[in-house]
C-alpha cells in the first residue's frame, strides 16, 4: 500500500463518524452473535435471549461510543442518562417510522432500513452535540 494511502486510511479511521458507524457494525454483530449463542446454542427461551443480548451490545455500544468513537471524557452518570433518553427516542421513531413507511407503501424491510439510516444520523449528530459532549 502506498504511504499516501495509509495516510488517508489513518486520517479517515480517526473520524468519529467512521469510528461511529464501526462501533454500530460492531454492535449488531455482538448483538445478533450473542442471540445466535443464547437462543440457536443454549436454546434460551427467544424473548430473555432476545434482551440479554440487546443488552450485551447496548453496554458495548455505549462504551465503545463514549471512549473511542467520541473520546468522551465527562460525567458517565449523565451521559449514560442522556445515552438512554436517545434509546427511548429511537424505539419510538423506528416504530413510527416503519409503521409510517409500509402506510405509505414501502415493504416493512425497506422500511426498517430507510428508519434506520434517519436514526443513525439523528444519533451520531445526538452523541456529538449532546451525549458525549
Amino acid at each position: 500500500m502506498s504511504s499516501s494511502l495509509t495516510a488517508s486510511i489513518t486520517n479517515l479511521s480517526r473520524h468519529s463518524a467512521v469510528r461511529f458507524v464501526l462501533v454500530g457494525g460492531t454492535s449488531f454483530i455482538l448483538d445478533a452473535g450473542t442471540l445466535f449463542l443464547l437462543h440457536g446454542v443454549l436454546k434460551l427461551w427467544l424473548p430473555l435471549a432476545t434482551v440479554l443480548a440487546y443488552a450485551v451490545a447496548f453496554v458495548a455500544n455505549f462504551g465503545l461510543n463514549r471512549k473511542w468513537a467520541f473520546a468522551a471524557e465527562g460525567h458517565v452518570g449523565r451521559q449514560l442518562h442522556r445515552y438512554l433518553y436517545l434509546v427511548a427516542a429511537n424505539l419510538v421513531l423506528t416504530v413510527v417510522g416503519v409503521q409510517g413507511l409500509t402506510w405509505l407503501g414501502l415493504p416493512y424491510l425497506v422500511s426498517k432500513v430507510v428508519t434506520s439510516g434517519v436514526v443513525a444520523a439523528i444519533n451520531y449528530v445526538a452523541f456529538r452535540l449532546w451525549v458525549f459532549r
